[in-house]
């Protein structure tokens, strides 16, 4: 599933909405009603949970240096950009693909 939502205004990266975010924001379903819950859901805007100007990578950005940063943040996602714009996302679960492709000898970008 998604993990990780690119927030843009005027196709512009602005911010970054993680999963953990979403479920940080979210009040809880045992001691609030369903209709608190749906309130509290739809008037909490997007700006106040998202990590705003998060850490990018380009698509020529060396994916060792893209890995360190993801292992030194502990981010489990960077967007990668071109002039600002989205263009992808490199997760965790980018690099573990990688790496498992490594080990069984496949060729990069080879998805079986």
């Amino acid at each position: 599933g998604v993990r990780h939502f690119p927030v843009t205004v005027a196709g512009v990266l602005v911010g970054l909405v993680t999963e953990g975010d979403l479920k940080r924001a979210e009040p809880s379903t045992l001691t609030d009603s369903e209709a608190d819950f749906n309130r509290v859901m739809e008037s909490t805007s997007i700006s106040r949970i998202m990590i705003q100007n998060p850490v990018t990578v380009t698509a020529e950005t060396p994916l060792v240096d893209a890995a360190e940063t993801l292992y030194n943040t502990k981010y489990g996602a960077l967007p990668v950009v071109s002039r600002d714009r989205v263009v992808g996302i490199l997760t965790d679960n980018d690099l573990v693909h990688a790496l498992v492709d490594l080990l069984r000898g496949d060729p990069p970008g080879n998805q079986a």
